[in-house]
């Protein structure tokens, strides 16, 4: 039952705190809204708690009569949050998770701003942290660079990109006479009410305080942990698509712009893309995935800056191309979180053959082209296993479809496939690594091989004068020391003269003996950027590229050159 806002006992805020297994992190919580310089009553609504949190919760209420605890009604987050919004009585609402914190001043923060402007919600920033790292996501969010009222969200429109419920707080009868509910789905029970609100809401304050801090949990319990679930991305794009509707009958260029940006390279990406790069055969989750993302990119179009491979995979994933997406999904950015061990296991040549198919049916852009090509060069030359038919198969079918250009890097691509199984052993004996390199007027690359290693010798390939050429070029070292460790790891350090290797040509080490070559593997931090350096480096898949540059004098000459040749113009 709604309390009655003429209620001279009401408190002037209800705090709705839903909880299901949070006992570990309950009291924290609790004690962070009793904390606040607020008049206010705390609900704690109880979804089926086993872990001794519905006793925890019932013990503080003994202590505070601020504290009222009830059972959900229903089973989810989702019913626990609305059994919570008609229990409440105060003028204002706010919803706080059981497992996170809230800073000292948020809610008076919240609440004077919604007193001084009457607006029906204010919005408020927020941190999140785990145990390595805290960061605040709103910082990509212009909407959240300065403090505002009585605006709309079409005057903020990046507001759609933050869509918790938790840091905000709303005028109650704003929220009662809405009829806003929030459903009980698997994941992202929050974004539809939250869109709803701010698309209905007639005005709304922005507060640059922080007002929530949301604890990352890792762990099967975690939403975030369970993202690449077909259960929970079902869920996540039903939501999508409903805001997508929302966003659409407003009728307002801005705030679609603003939406499709938030589906083609935030929140709806990134929630595919972690289920691409988990994925590693067919499913049945398959099929409702692709139509349910199908039916929302219909309502958003791609925009027009939209990233060409962030595009492709969505478009990979509604079209149901799960092996191709898979492959385009490593390239369009890999897991925000670090690797993925399933996407470890997936079988990398035939989805990346799968990927060469798709592209071959639809004819990739130019910038899709250079993009996948440089990323399937660089993976084509680290270690593969399996069938080497098939591997062979796949730069074959790349090269036709996407020119010679991705064996650019790869050592393996320029040899005899015939003694493609010599190679594999060679490589796997030898254990070639580079662990560092110092730049200058000499390039020197150090590393290690294996005892077993036997007689190898380091160079670095040059895959520009090689396609140039059609046939293998390697430049060989000055010199080139070896050491012996007590264990018989052999560790080496090749010299090359910067003056003595081709400018702007991307270059990356090799081992070699008896006429055959290898790519090494490299995996060490690059030293800092020094404009004085003679070389640019990067490290992608393990691949090392080296790029000689112009000596920084001439660099240097050339821009007094060209500044004086400016001033003059200038000067006429």
């Amino acid at each position: 039952m709604t309390g009655s806002a003429h209620d001279d006992t009401a408190p002037l805020l209800s705090v709705v705190i839903p909880t299901h297994n949070v006992r570990p992190w309950l009291r924290q919580a609790l004690d962070s809204v009793l904390r606040q310089q607020a008049d206010l009553e705390a609900i704690v609504v109880d979804d089926r708690s086993d872990d001794g949190t519905l006793d925890l919760a019932r013990e503080v209420a003994e202590r505070d009569p601020r504290v009222r605890v009830v059972a959900s009604t229903g089973a989810g987050g989702g019913s626990a949050r609305n059994t919570g919004a008609e229990l409440a009585r105060g003028r204002y609402l706010i919803f706080a998770d059981g497992d996170d914190l809230i800073p000292d001043g948020a809610y008076a923060a919240l609440v004077s701003s919604l007193e001084e402007s009457g607006s029906d919600m204010a919005v408020g920033d927020y941190i999140k942290f785990r145990a390595v790292d805290t960061w605040r996501p709103t910082a990509a969010m212009p909407a959240f660079a300065q403090p505002a009222q009585r605006i709309t969200l079409a005057d903020a429109p990046t507001l759609l990109f933050s869509r918790p419920c938790w840091n905000r707080a709303f005028r109650r009868d704003f929220w009662s006479s809405s009829g806003i509910r929030f459903p009980d789905v698997p994941r992202s029970n929050d974004i539809v009410p939250m869109v709803r609100a701010l698309v209905g809401a007639s005005s709304i304050d922005v507060v640059d305080d922080v007002v929530y801090v949301y604890r990352e949990r890792p762990g099967s319990g975690s939403m975030t942990a369970r993202a690449g679930a077909a259960t929970s991305l079902d869920s996540y794009l039903t939501q999508e698509t409903e805001c997508a509707a929302l966003v659409r009958a407003t009728g307002d260029a801005g705030l679609a712009a603003v939406f499709a940006d938030l589906i083609w390279d935030r929140d709806a990406f990134v929630a595919v893309n972690r289920y691409l790069l988990a994925w590693e055969s067919p499913s049945e989750g398959d099929k409702v995935i692709a139509s349910r993302l199908r039916a929302l990119l219909d309502i958003v179009p791609a925009p027009d800056g939209a990233d060409p491979l962030r595009r492709l995979a969505l478009t990979l994933a509604a079209d149901g191309a799960f092996a191709a997406g898979h492959a385009v999904s490593r390239v369009a950015g890999g897991h925000p979180e670090g690797a993925d061990p399933a996407e470890e296991r997936a079988d990398l040549v035939a989805t990346w053959r799968a990927l060469v198919a798709e592209l071959d049916r639809r004819g990739p852009g130019d910038a899709e082209r250079a993009l996948i090509v440089e990323r399937l060069s660089r993976q084509l030359a680290q270690p593969h296993t399996g069938r080497p038919e098939a591997w062979h198969a796949l730069v074959d079918e790349a090269e036709r479809v996407l020119g010679a250009r991705v064996r650019l890097f790869a050592a393996d691509a320029w040899q005899d496939p015939a003694t493609h199984a010599d190679r594999v052993a060679a490589r796997e004996r030898t254990a070639a690594r580079a662990h560092g390199l110092a730049g200058g007027d000499l390039l020197a690359i150090d590393g290690t091989v294996s005892p077993d290693a036997g007689a190898v010798e380091i160079a670095l390939f040059d895959g520009e004068a090689s396609l140039d050429s059609g046939t293998p070029r390697l430049i060989r070292p000055v010199s080139t020391t070896w050491r012996t460790a007590r264990d018989g790891v052999r560790t080496w350090s090749a010299a090359f003269p910067a003056h003595e290797l081709p400018l702007h040509r991307p270059l990356t080490p090799v081992a070699t003996a008896d006429g055959a070559m290898w790519n090494v593997d490299a995996a060490f931090e690059l030293p800092a950027f020094s404009r004085r350096d003679a070389f640019l480096y990067d490290i992608v898949d393990r691949i090392l590229i080296v790029r000689r540059r112009r000596s920084w004098v001439v660099r240097g000459a050339v821009s007094a050159a060209r500044r004086a040749v400016t001033a003059l113009r200038r000067g006429r």
